[in-house]
């Protein structure tokens, strides 16, 4: 992204910030309206803690504050480790195993770390008609560790990076989790302020491949 794109971004998210918090500064016993409601979600969507101040809670809405600097902290700290990590990782197999680091996925590196050569790994493919698996033996796929303490120390060098990259991604998590612990706050402070009845909201669990989903029905 070029200079220009950020600042044009910049000045217009700063545009939305201030027309926000124009519209959604209100008395600590007025009622609220829908509209104020909604854009007050809103905020607490973009950043945790905000829509509490504009309610006048600024003790909540420092903790939320704080927590979301936390979280951020703690992704890019984590998130620049585990980058270093994988790096330092990537140049060991250069030096140990003669690899070409160029263009090789998370796949590649765990091959090299549990076999001592290409030769080894494609003559147990071959072994098992996993045809598709074969690396070619050109210099572009070729790896021969000098030892088999080098492959082993590589191997755990490789879990560790991974297990950091793995790490950030949960600090992703608590972000998102902040914002929706922000958004319930600010629907439980206001439903009895609004000068409409109040909407519902209902949280369920989507089973996924992966995991579970939580999934959130606002209505306002």
């Amino acid at each position: 992204m070029s200079r220009k794109s950020i600042l044009v971004f910049l000045t217009g998210f700063t545009l939305l910030l201030s027309g926000l918090q124009a519209q959604t500064e209100v008395s600590a016993d007025s009622l609220i309206s829908t509209r104020q409601a909604r854009i007050l979600l809103l905020k607490s969507a973009l950043l945790p803690g905000w829509g509490e101040h504009s309610l006048g809670l600024h003790r909540r809405g420092y903790v939320l504050n704080g927590s979301e600097l936390v979280f951020w902290i703690g992704y890019a700290a984590i998130n620049y480790f585990g980058h270093s990590a994988e790096k330092d990782m990537q140049a060991y197999a250069a030096r140990h195993a003669g690899i070409d680091t160029h263009g090789k996925d998370i796949y590649y590196y765990t091959d090299i770390g549990n076999y001592l050569d290409i030769y080894a790994y494609n003559e147990q493919k071959l072994r098992y008609r996993q045809f598709s698996a074969l690396y070619p033996e050109t210099p572009e796929y070729f790896w021969a560790w000098d030892s088999d303490a080098a492959r082993r120390k590589f191997d755990k060098r490789r879990y560790n990076s991974q297990q950091l990259l793995h790490a950030a991604g949960f600090a992703l998590g608590g972000l998102v989790l902040n914002r929706i612990v922000s958004m319930i706050d600010v629907i439980a402070l206001t439903k009895d302020r609004l000068e409409t009845p109040p909407g519902t909201v209902r949280a369920s669990l989507l089973p996924q491949r992966a995991g579970l989903t939580l999934a959130l029905d606002i209505e306002l």
